[in-house]
C-alpha cells in the first residue's frame, strides 16, 4: 500500500500545489480562470501567498494540498470576515487564534483515498499545536458530511461565490474536546491539553440554534415524516421518490443534507465538475442557460442528475427562486454505492428518474 506523507510543502512542492490548483480549479472545474497563470499552468493568488501550505505526497508526487491562512493583528480579507461572520466570534477569541483553511484540494484518483481525512487531520495538529481555537473553513453541500466527520459545524448561511455556487461555512471549536469525542472524530488522537469547556461553552453561545444545513439524522420525527410524505406522494410531475416507502427513501437520504438557499443564490454552475444532486424540498429553482430560462422545477423534483449519473459537467445553471428554498443534497457516493448494490431500489430510483426527465423534455419542446 502507497505510503501517504503530509508536510509543509517546501518551494519545488509549493509549486507543485499551484498545478495542483490550477488543474482542479480552472481545467476541471472551469472557475478562477481570470486568477491563472495558463502559460504556466499554475494558480497562485494573494490568498494562498499569505498561507501556510501542506501537501500531501504518495510515492514522491504532490497528490493534494491544504492551505492555512492565520489570523494576525489585523482583519482578514474582507469577504472571508464577511462571508464567515468572524465578528461573531471576537468578543471571546481574537482573530490571531483564529485561522481559515482554503485551497483544500486533491487529485481524482485520491479522492476516495485516505489521502483527504490525513489532510485535514495533520493541518488539525499543525494548528492546534499553535495555539488556535477556532479553525473555519467553506465547502460546498456534498462535502459537509465528510468535513462533520472531524468535528466542523455549519453555522451560518450559505453564500454564493462567484464560479463555485453555494458554500457552506464551518467552524471548528477547539476546546470543545467533549464534542469530539461524541462523534467520534478522527483528529481526536490530536486534542491532548487543548480540552477547555468554559471557552467551549463561551464559543457555542455565539452559535446559531438553527444552522442553515442540517443533516437527515438531526431533523425531528415529526419533520422528517412530513418530508417523507410530501416527497413520496404523486405529482403532475414525477418525483424522484414517488412511490418509494420511508424505509426505501431513508436509505437514499440517510446521508444527505438539508440546505437552505436565500431567492436568488446560485446552486449549480454550468461546466462546474461537482457530481452532487439535489431533491427540492420547499421552494423552486429556476435553470437557465446562456441566461435563459429553461426550466422551472418545483418542490418533489430533482435536479444535478445529469452531471451525477453520466458523469459529465454541468448542463446549465440553478438559481433559488423563493423567500425560503430548502434542499435535500443527496451524497454522490452513497448513491453510486445503492445503485451498485441495491437493484430493485435503484431500479425504482432509475424509473422515476427517466420519467422526470421524459416529462420536463416534452414540457421544453412544447414551450418553444
Amino acid at each position: 500500500m502507497p505510503e501517504i506523507t503530509v508536510s509543509l510543502a517546501n518551494p519545488e512542492q509549493l509549486q507543485a500545489c499551484y498545478r495542483l490548483a490550477y488543474q482542479v480549479f480552472c481545467q476541471e472545474m472551469g472557475t478562477m480562470r481570470e486568477d491563472a497563470d495558463h502559460e504556466l499552468g499554475i494558480l497562485c493568488d494573494e490568498a494562498i501567498l499569505r498561507s501556510t501550505v501542506l501537501c500531501a505526497e504518495v510515492d514522491g508526487e504532490v497528490v493534494g494540498t491544504l492551505a492555512m491562512l492565520m489570523g494576525g493583528a489585523g482583519r482578514f480579507p474582507e469577504h472571508f470576515e464577511h462571508g464567515f461572520d468572524l465578528e461573531r466570534f471576537v468578543p471571546v477569541v481574537p482573530r490571531d487564534r483564529m485561522s481559515i483553511m482554503i485551497r483544500f484540494l486533491v487529485k481524482p484518483e485520491h479522492r476516495g483515498s485516505s489521502v483527504p481525512m490525513k489532510l485535514i487531520a495533520e493541518s488539525a495538529k499543525y494548528q492546534f499545536q499553535l495555539g488556535l481555537k477556532l479553525l473555519f473553513c467553506d465547502c460546498q453541500p456534498h462535502l459537509v458530511n465528510l468535513y462533520e466527520t472531524c468535528g466542523f459545524r455549519p453555522y451560518a448561511p450559505v453564500f454564493e461565490q462567484p464560479g463555485f455556487g453555494i458554500m457552506v461555512p464551518l467552524v471548528f471549536v477547539v476546546p470543545d474536546v467533549a464534542h469530539l469525542r461524541s462523534i467520534r472524530s478522527p483528529i481526536i488522537r490530536y486534542v491532548k491539553g487543548i480540552d477547555d469547556p468554559a471557552l467551549a461553552a463561551s464559543i457555542l453561545d455565539l452559535l446559531p440554534d438553527d444552522a442553515p444545513v442540517t443533516s437527515i439524522g438531526d431533523l425531528e420525527r415529526t419533520a422528517w415524516a412530513e418530508a417523507v410524505g410530501f416527497l413520496g406522494q404523486p405529482r403532475e410531475n414525477t418525483g424522484a421518490f414517488e412511490g418509494f416507502s420511508e424505509g426505501e427513501m431513508t436509505a437514499f437520504l440517510e446521508r444527505s443534507q438539508v440546505l437552505d438557499c436565500a431567492d436568488g443564490q446560485q446552486i449549480v454552475v454550468k461546466g462546474h465538475g461537482t457530481r452532487s444532486a439535489y431533491v427540492i424540498l420547499e421552494g423552486a429553482v429556476d435553470v437557465r442557460s446562456g441566461g435563459t430560462l429553461v426550466a422551472r422545477l418545483g418542490a418533489g423534483e430533482m435536479f444535478g442528475e445529469f452531471a451525477l449519473l453520466l458523469d459529465t459537467k454541468r448542463t446549465a445553471d440553478v438559481f433559488a427562486k423563493g423567500d425560503r428554498v430548502r434542499l435535500f443534497v443527496l451524497d454522490e457516493r452513497n448513491l453510486q454505492k445503492l445503485l451498485t448494490n441495491e437493484a430493485q431500489l435503484a431500479a425504482k430510483f432509475l424509473l422515476n428518474l427517466s420519467r422526470s426527465l421524459a416529462v420536463r423534455l416534452l414540457n421544453q419542446s412544447a414551450a418553444r
